[in-house]
């Protein structure tokens, strides 16, 4: 019976081909959102590294003010945070802030193996801020100037140079020529938090006595409750000692908004490509249906005459349906498998998999439901009446 369908569709693939080819793009658009929207869902649930909870972000634009220039009032800028009540905790670091626009990377990694990582230059204080939770090892102490100087990676970095073993004590360069020793591991860490993928990161620590080395921004922890005049208060201070400067307080709360934002800009418009294709899929199947039961009124009348039942007929209409959906995805599925092959969508291999059998399953789910109606109407001819037109 299903060879015999098989046959059939195939036979009649000309006369559907505008259909096969609806099938065929509409699965693709629907693998690719549900890769989008699998990833986006995983990375969601995951664990993101810190808490940006009562966390703010000092942005500061020096505007090309020299670093000898910039030194000391930095220095003033560390006095002025340990006289606010409300500010808990604070570290200076550079621009790439969580969930800022701002990116470092490079390559680190053994003399056999170099991966692409995130850096960080951070203070001590850092860990308490953003309450990032150590794997092993131990964070950051102050005054720490011991050579190889020392670094922190996150678990997805030790995982990657280090598989199966502690990563304490090793040594890594990174790609400008600095060697580091290894004292710690933190969980999960993603700039992004759970916006993104896992991804490999490490962190260095920022020399507050170097006047060479200035940092860009500030992060604050404040206190649970602590009442909103102090905002304004502390961008008065530090806009005075700061003169020319721009400084901005944004509450990552709401860098993670904007973030957000584009993340999903991606999805939203793959969904709305996916829904007028699937528009157009379903409404062209009811065209296909409605048209081959009226083309095939006398066809489906003998063989009820000759003995078929209303369930026969029903599931012969079902049954090529599904067949032509079949043609339509196959190639879809062939060229699905190669992305991650490919890496096209740069996620897990299991991603892409859960994306394909779920663009599967829709695909499937809708042109029987496209098809239940028709097949009804189809089974309910009698032969007696369809004889009539023959």
């Amino acid at each position: 019976m299903l060879t015999q369908l098989f046959k059939i569709m195939w036979r009649r693939k000309g006369s559907n081909f505008l259909l096969l080819t609806e099938i065929f793009f509409s699965f693709l658009v629907l693998f690719a959102t549900g890769t989008l929207i699998t990833e986006g869902l995983i990375n969601y649930f995951s664990p993101q590294g810190f808490d940006h909870t009562d966390v703010y972000d000092v942005r500061i634009n020096r505007q090309g003010e020299g670093n000898p220039e910039s030194f000391p009032k930095m220095q003033q800028i560390d006095q002025v945070l340990k006289g606010f009540p409300e500010i808990s905790n604070y570290s200076f670091t550079d621009v790439n802030t969580p969930f800022s626009f701002n990116i470092m990377d490079g390559s680190i990694g053994t003399e056999e193996q170099q991966v692409r990582s995130y850096n960080y230059r951070v203070e001590p204080a850092y860990l308490e801020t953003l309450d990032l939770e150590m794997a092993e090892g131990s964070w950051f102490q102050k005054g720490d100037v011991r050579i190889p100087k020392p670094v922190v990676i996150n678990e997805h970095l030790r995982d990657k140079l280090f598989p199966g073993e502690s990563a304490l004590g090793k040594r890594i360069k990174s790609d400008g020529g600095t060697e580091y020793q290894v004292t710690g591991v933190v969980k999960h860490f993603r700039q992004d938090g759970n916006l993104t993928a896992p991804e490999s990161s490490y962190f260095v620590m920022y020399n507050d006595k170097d006047t060479a080395d200035i940092a860009g921004n500030i992060l604050l922890e404040i206190k649970a409750g602590a009442h909103p005049a102090w905002q304004q208060n502390l961008i008065d201070q530090l806009q005075e000692i700061g003169g020319s400067w721009s400084i901005d307080l944004v509450p990552l709360t709401e860098a993670r908004a904007s973030k957000a934002k584009i993340k999903v800009i991606p999805a939203i418009a793959l969904a709305v490509v996916c829904g007028f294709l699937i528009f157009n899929v379903a409404l062209g199947l009811f065209g296909v249906l409605y048209y081959n039961i009226n083309k095939r009124y006398s066809e489906i009348g003998i063989r009820r005459a000759l003995g078929a039942t209303a369930t026969a007929v029903r599931r012969q209409m079902l049954g090529e349906v599904l067949v032509m959906a079949t043609l339509g995805v196959s190639l879809g599925v062939l060229l699905a498998l190669q992305f991650p092959l490919l890496g096209v969508m740069n996620v897990e291999t299991y991603i892409y998999l859960i994306a394909n059998a779920a663009a599967l399953l829709l695909i499937y789910l809708l042109v029987a439901l496209c098809a239940w109606f028709p097949s009804k109407q189809a089974a309910q001819i009698e032969p007696a009446i369809a004889l009539h037109y023959d």
